[in-house]
């Protein structure tokens, strides 16, 4: 495996293979690797010729408090990167990424407003601003996103369509722990008493995904449910939670499944997980 700290030796790298008429996968990452990467990292391996990894902790789409405090590990990553047969790591810095000048941002504008998108929409912005950006260097047939940021991929998709960008955007499942807690980077910064709390999330998300399967149709009220159930948690403080239609994301559910969101601090730490539920008829208002 190689690694390239540079967007000219990344290129070069991916200009190369190309000419040998290889397919290349991608699977954007913010570092700090873990089995759900792992499985990205395999599905992509799966259907391409060529894998590349990049790691980048993107200052757009954080706080700077929250920037300073994420994981961070090269060497880790890189070796778990090349235990999974990866190809190529791509590991910038921020002034590689954004030099001195640099002055512009990608945003998709309604999408981007959905869910809890409206009071971070700084942060879409940034993710954006960052995912055009790497897929422009990499050039690949297919970039691999997990299913656990449902909103960050739903706008992703939205944007690769409306710019005709030349990649097919393939999701993931999300991985789990044993207890449910969908895998996450930000998981190592809980203290261990954090760490067990935090299974309120895909507890309660569960629960209200039972309702659903039975019937109930009162999306609004199931969301508020749902707040309700993990606020019996008291490290946890809810950010948001929303029962939408999982195409559109909107409150009025008219597709034929519904996502159960939620964005909660556990310790000041904002951990964020959904559940897809497939409705049926006796899911009618």
């Amino acid at each position: 495996m190689k690694t390239f700290h540079h967007i000219s030796k990344m290129r070069d790298a991916v200009r190369a293979e190309r000419a040998k008429g290889g397919r290349i996968g991608f699977v954007p990452t913010l570092g700090f690797l873990h089995e759900g990467h792992e499985a990205l990292i395999a599905a992509a391996m799966r259907d391409n010729d060529v894998v590349v990894v990049s790691r980048f902790v993107n200052p757009l789409q954080f706080r700077k408090k929250a920037f300073g405090r994420y994981p961070r590990d090269e060497a880790r990553d890189a070796a778990i990167c090349d235990k999974n047969g990866v190809d190529y790591l791509f590991s910038p810095g921020v002034e590689e990424m954004y030099p001195e000048g640099f002055d512009t941002r990608a945003e998709v504008m309604d999408l981007t407003g959905r869910l809890e998108g409206g009071a971070i929409r700084w942060h879409y912005r940034g993710v954006v601003t960052v995912v055009v950006k790497l897929l422009n260097i990499v050039q690949p047939d297919t970039a691999y996103f997990g299913k656990k940021d449902a909103h960050q991929l739903a706008i992703i998709k939205r944007f690769v369509k409306d710019l005709n960008i030349p990649v097919e955007i393939r999701a993931v499942a999300t991985r789990r722990a044993k207890d449910g807690l969908a895998l996450s980077s930000r998981n190592s910064l809980l203290t261990p008493e954090e760490r067990k709390a935090a299974v309120v999330i895909p507890d309660a998300i569960k629960a209200i995904g039972k309702k659903l399967k039975s019937g109930y149709a009162d999306y609004r009220a199931l969301g508020m449910e749902l707040e309700k159930l993990i606020e019996k948690e008291p490290k946890a403080r809810v950010d948001f939670t929303a029962v939408v239609d999982a195409e559109t994301l909107r409150e009025e559910v008219s597709g034929p499944s519904a996502m159960i969101y939620a964005a909660v601090f556990i310790g000041g730490k904002r951990l964020t997980d959904n559940l897809v539920v497939k409705l049926g008829p006796l899911n009618k208002k």
